[in-house]
């Protein structure tokens, strides 16, 4: 058959019973809603009743912390009246003034019942006005402590009173008593009154939908609160089918009733846990069975429109889906083999145009997602080749650099010129890790290179990139070149200079850097034979970047000029704008050796779980004249000697104590004894400090100088007396 005539069968098959079963169906549809209306009746009365009672044990627990109050015992101990009732008197005053909304009054009693405290009377033993002008339909009664103790030492915990009179203002409240005990022995009972508008508002927090109104009776059938017409209600008598609910002695129902006006209402009951408080939730019948009967007529209607219509559009647009469908089959068959779908004709239907259009789009985006796919695959297999390979090369390079250097020096001398080199390297590997490895701009490069004689170095050039081949190299020439102006030239008195400045060539693009020394110690000429250092910067030039390196020993200092290919280094237009480095000269830190006010050395903790980067930061402290006390490998280990080691005057920490274990609570330790620390740490930037370095004196970035440590040190220790090396 055609696909019309099965369009009109399926309707039809489908159609007609669900017309037969759609009068049964209704009434059930129609008996579930009316439950589900009638369970959200009852599970909002439960959300009411939880409201009410979160506001009470708040009140609660402000009043355990006010009754464990050292003044609460000085306020119980003197005569009603006293002075020494007025520290407690404050306190509580500032419980009423943080909750002006909530909370009327704070009073306080001793345990034969005397009233010693009333925040709203300056004195304890005020009278007020008994009863209250809020209750039309029964007298409420004053606080008294008599009623209040013995119903506390039943509850234990809490009593929540009936609406009472509160005894100086004469309006009505609801109290919250706890007993005051010291040493398993009752001295008092700490009362909190409540306004009774504070719970009416809380049985407005949900928000309840029109016609449903909340109210809250106590166990004398007197309103306490209502969601509507507060104060209208306030104190009234109950309705009596509720007043007949709290004498049966049930704990929930679900009535039918009939409100103040004489509507017909559905109403959820609950008997409060607390002062045998009894909580009602009402609501119009016609708000829940109206729209039932509205939906169930509807229902019926569109059932039978829904057959006569589906007969009818099954013939009429049966033929013109056929040949679409058909077609949209083929197009999804197309995108399946990741090709795009053939042009066809404007479609009739528009759903079927969309469908069309959504199946084009879906196979263009399935097609590009393959390709970005594979594209971000092999840019990830190139980065981790990358990062093998840049780690293996620095480690080779740190290798060589060890093996090549001279043997005829001290093995101090050996020690600090290796540690420079490879601390050079390192510094270079952060900038290229933070440029994903694309390359570090050249002034970034030469701040990193000349951290400590910034002061006497004055950078200038235009904005500049370096390629991530030449990064490394670079670093290291700009190592090698200050290390000498350290040990001959420029940087070895306070008065001399550096200038290092840069330029693109206009002929080849290629970059000329240029170092020049002035100020330093007058040179005699070139040095008498190749240092290990002029053979490396060398090597480094002209073997490792293919750059041509000419070196001017004149007598005023000396000048370097590197000249760069232009596949090397090329301009950068997204580099911050070029800084000049001034400043005064920075002296090299002198290596001290500190003593406390006692004369002893003072005592630094060591956290650090590596065995080798303990042992060397032991040493260098040791050198520094300070006891070290550690080195600490686990975080729980560090904890302890942080706060139980005496006379502890600074710490140094390692930032991750290996498995994930941050050093932070070390820290904060420290920080509550008063007690200074740095951070070590191996990340190139913020890593997992996450802004903690706030608090540290310094943070050092490994592998560091020995210098840096002692640099640090000074800052962590300036309370104590450097002393000189014997």
């Amino acid at each position: 058959m055609r696909f019309r005539m099965h369009l009109l069968g399926l309707a039809l098959v489908t159609g007609l019973p669900l017309l037969a079963l759609a009068i049964g169906l209704a009434w059930w549809i129609a008996a579930s809603a009316r439950t589900a209306a009638l369970h959200e009746l009852v599970r909002t009365t439960e959300a009411l009743q939880a409201d009410i009672d979160r506001e009470l044990q708040i009140t609660a627990a402000a009043l355990g912390v006010l009754a464990g109050s050292p003044t609460i015992d000085d306020a119980l101990a003197g005569a009603p009246g006293g002075t020494s009732a007025e520290p407690f008197r404050q306190r509580a005053r500032a419980l009423v003034e943080a909750r002006p909304s909530v909370l009327h009054s704070v009073m306080l009693f001793d345990a034969a019942g005397r009233r010693h405290l009333n925040t709203l009377a300056a004195s304890p033993l005020a009278a007020g006005r008994p009863g209250s002008p809020h209750a039309p339909d029964a007298e409420l009664q004053p606080i008294e402590a008599s009623a209040l103790v013995p119903a506390a030492l039943q509850a234990w915990s809490r009593h929540v009173s009936p609406l009472l009179a509160e005894p100086v203002a004469g309006e009505p409240v609801i109290s919250v008593a706890i007993l005051v005990e010291r040493a398993g022995t009752q001295t008092g009972l700490l009362v909190a009154n409540l306004r009774p508008e504070s719970l009416g508002m809380a049985l407005s927090s949900q928000t309840l939908p029109a016609g449903w109104i909340a109210t809250l009776i106590d166990h004398r059938h007197l309103i306490i609160a209502r969601s509507q017409q507060q104060e209208t209600f306030l104190a009234r008598s109950a309705i009596d089918w509720i007043a007949a609910f709290q004498r049966s002695g049930q704990a929930t129902a679900t009535i039918r009733a009939v409100s103040r006006t004489g509507v017909p209402t559905y109403a959820a009951l609950r008997r409060l846990p607390f002062g045998n408080w009894t909580l009602t939730l009402s609501v119009p019948r016609a708000a829940i069975d109206g729209p039932l009967q509205r939906s169930l007529l509807i229902a019926t209607a569109s059932g039978v429109l829904a057959v006569s219509l589906a007969a009818l559009l099954a013939l009429a647009l049966g033929a013109r889906l056929g040949e679409e469908i058909e077609a949209l089959g083929a197009d999804a068959a197309t995108v399946a083999r990741d090709q795009p779908p053939p042009q066809r004709p404007p479609a009739r239907v528009r759903e079927v145009a969309r469908v069309r259009a959504a199946l084009a789009e879906a196979g263009a985006a399935l097609r590009a997602r393959a390709a970005a796919k594979r594209e971000a695959e092999e840019h990830l297999v190139l980065l981790l080749r990358e990062v093998d390979h840049r780690a293996k090369n620095a480690l080779a390079v740190a290798l060589s650099l060890i093996r090549l250097a001279p043997r005829n020096v001290t093995p101090a001398a050996f020690a600090a010129a290796a540690e420079g080199r490879i601390t050079a390297m390192a510094r270079a590997h952060a900038l290229l890790a933070r440029g994903a490895w694309t390359g570090a701009e050249l002034q970034a490069l030469a701040e990193s290179e000349l951290p400590a004689h910034m002061g006497q170095v004055r950078l200038a050039g235009p904005p500049a990139r370096l390629s991530a081949e030449a990064v490394q190299p670079v670093a290291m020439l700009l190592h090698e070149l200050a290390t000498n102006a350290v040990k001959h030239g420029a940087l070895s008195v306070p008065g001399g200079e550096v200038h290092i400045g840069w330029e693109f060539l206009p002929a080849d693009q290629a970059l000329r850097l240029s170092w020049t020394e002035c100020g330093g110690p007058a040179l005699a000429g070139p040095p008498g034979r190749r240092s290990f250092g002029i053979r490396l910067v060398t090597q480094l030039a002209e073997r490792q970047l293919g750059a041509r390196l000419a070196l001017d020993w004149a007598p005023a200092g000396l000048r370097a000029i590197l000249t760069l290919p232009a596949a090397r280094a090329a301009p950068d237009g997204t580099a911050r704008p070029i800084r000049t480095a001034t400043g005064q000269p920075v002296a090299v830190a002198p290596q001290p050796a500190w003593t406390d006010p006692g004369g002893l050395p003072p005592r630094v903790l060591v956290a650090e779980d590596e065995a080798l980067l303990a042992l060397e930061l032991e040493t260098g402290l040791r050198e520094l004249g300070c006891e070290v006390v550690g080195p600490a490998r686990s975080l729980a280990e560090a904890r302890r000697l942080a706060e139980s080691e005496p006379r502890l005057a600074a710490a140094v920490l390692d930032v991750n104590l290996g498995g994930g274990e941050l050093v932070f609570p070390v820290a904060d330790a420290l920080a509550a004894r008063g007690i200074p620390y740095l951070l070590a740490t191996g990340y190139g930037s913020a890593g997992p400090l996450e802004g903690r370095d706030a608090g540290a004196v310094a943070v050092l970035r490994k592998p560091y100088h020995r210098q840096a440590l002692a640099v640090a040190l000074a800052r962590a220790l300036p309370g104590h007396a450097a002393r000189a090396e014997g």
